[in-house]
Formats: structure tokens, C-alpha cells, sequence
């Protein structure tokens, strides 16, 4: 039975959500035969729309849908190698609604993230070589 205080899909969300839908789809043809390099700006771009759809959900009264949309914007930065960003998605879906399976899930891939931001090296930005070198 339909929560009574959802609204139904706008016109722009029906369109952003097709267009997310495609690149989401080539995305995935190209990651599935090898071409994870030619995949990376798809995944990129399918991220964008992912994170984009989820406010227009909220203010639907879609809120688990949009909690969905985060896990799938998280998912396609991590596919594009970009853990910080998706650390942020599963820890904002987790704020919100979810089922108690699907809150296990979005928890072990938070946790993935984080061991991979772990085991990545810092990166040296110009800030930091100028400190080391007035520390010298």
C-alpha cells in the first residue's frame, strides 16, 4: 500500500532518472568486459546524478528511496575510485531511513571504504611541501 504522504515523481526527476539510468548502464557493460579506465567518467558521471536525485525524493516524502540513491552514488564513486566521497554517501544514507538488512549492507561497504582510505598514501600538497622545507 502507498505511504499516503509520498508525492509522485516530477517531470524532472522522471528525466534525471532516465538519463542517470543510461550512463549507469554503460558504465556497467564497460566495467563488466574490462574497460574499468573507459568506465571511470561514466561512473563519475552516473555519482553526480546519483547524489543529485536524493533532495528531490526528500521533499517527495521518498526518503528511503533517496537513502537508495546515495548507496548507488557511493557505490559508483567507489567504482570510480573516489572512497572519500563515497565514505560521505554511505555515512549520509545511514543517517536516514533504511531497512535493518540494507543498514548491515551500507555498514560492511562504510567499513570497506575506510580500509581502503587507510591503505591509501597521503597525498603531498603544495602546503605540506612548503612546511617541510621551512622545517628543514
Amino acid at each position: 500500500m502507498p505511504n499516503p504522504k509520498t508525492k509522485p515523481y516530477t517531470k524532472t526527476l522522471k528525466a534525471t532518472m532516465h538519463r542517470k539510468s543510461k550512463i549507469l548502464s554503460e558504465a556497467q557493460a564497460l566495467w563488466e568486459v574490462g574497460m574499468t579506465e573507459t568506465a571511470q567518467p561514466l561512473w563519475l558521471s552516473a555519482a553526480n546524478y546519483e547524489e543529485y536525485i536524493p533532495p528531490m525524493l526528500d521533499v517527495l516524502g521518498r526518503e528511503l528511496e533517496g537513502a537508495i540513491h546515495r548507496i548507488s552514488a557511493a557505490s559508483c564513486y567507489e567504482k570510480a575510485g573516489d572512497p572519500s566521497r563515497a565514505v560521505n554517501l554511505y555515512r549520509a544514507a545511514l543517517s536516514g531511513p533504511l531497512r535493518e538488512d540494507t543498514r548491515q549492507e551500507v555498514e560492511n561497504m562504510l567499513r570497506a571504504c575506510l580500509v581502503v582510505l587507510g591503505e591509501q598514501p597521503t597525498k603531498i600538497t603544495s602546503s605540506t611541501q612548503i612546511g617541510n622545507i621551512s622545517s628543514l
